[in-house]
C-alpha cells in the first residue's frame, strides 16, 4: 500500500508526530443551499490541509427544531465534524464559522490527546462530499391505524338513509 502524506504533523502533546480529535456540531440557517454547504466545506478543508489537520468524519444530520429560536431560526441544519489537529486549527476553524452569515451556532469540543494520525481512517470521500450538502429526508410521522367498532360509520348505513329519505318525500 503507497505511503499516504497527511500534510505536516503539529504536536501540540507530549509525544511526537500526534495530534489531537475534536468533534464540532454546528447548526446552519434552515434555507441554507447546497452550494453554500460545499463551499463552507472547501473553506474549512483548506484551513485544515493548511494547518496540518486531518477531516475525519463529516455527516449531515438535517434540519432538526431548534429548542428556542436562533437569531430568529426555530430550526436549523446540524453537521457534524471530526477532525485531527492542534488548538491553532480549532481557532482558525471558529474564526471562520464566525464570520460566516449561514453558521448560527456551533460548538467544539477535545476528544482525545496524542492520537497517531495514521492511526485513524479518514471516511471522506467525493461521493460524502456530495451527499453531506443533501440533507437527509425528514421522518415521516407514524399514522395510528382506527380499530374498528361497531360504532364505527358504515357506507351500509348511509345507502339505508338514502333510500329512506327519497321515500318520503
Amino acid at each position: 500500500m503507497p505511503e499516504v502524506s497527511f500534510g505536516a504533523v503539529r504536536s501540540v502533546s507530549s509525544r511526537q508526530n500526534t495530534q489531537r480529535e475534536y468533534e464540532t456540531v454546528m447548526i446552519l440557517r434552515p434555507g441554507v443551499s447546497k452550494g453554500a454547504i460545499l463551499e463552507l466545506v472547501s473553506k474549512v478543508q483548506g484551513v485544515f490541509e493548511g494547518q496540518g489537520a486531518r477531516l475525519l468524519q463529516l455527516e449531515n444530520w438535517g434540519v432538526r427544531t431548534l429548542s428556542y429560536p436562533i437569531k430568529r431560526n426555530k430550526s436549523g441544519v446540524y453537521l457534524y465534524w471530526r477532525f485531527l489537529g492542534g488548538s491553532d486549527v480549532v481557532a482558525e476553524f471558529e474564526f471562520g464559522l464566525r464570520i460566516n452569515e449561514h453558521v448560527l451556532r456551533y460548538y467544539t469540543v477535545r476528544t482525545d490527546d496524542d492520537v497517531d494520525p495514521h492511526a485513524r481512517p479518514s471516511e471522506i470521500t467525493e461521493d460524502l462530499l456530495d451527499a453531506v450538502s443533501e440533507p437527509p429526508p425528514d421522518p415521516e410521522p407514524e399514522v395510528e391505524e382506527q380499530e374498528d367498532t361497531e360504532d364505527s360509520y358504515d357506507d351500509d348505513d348511509q345507502d339505508d338513509q338514502d333510500d329512506d329519505d327519497e321515500g318520503g318525500n
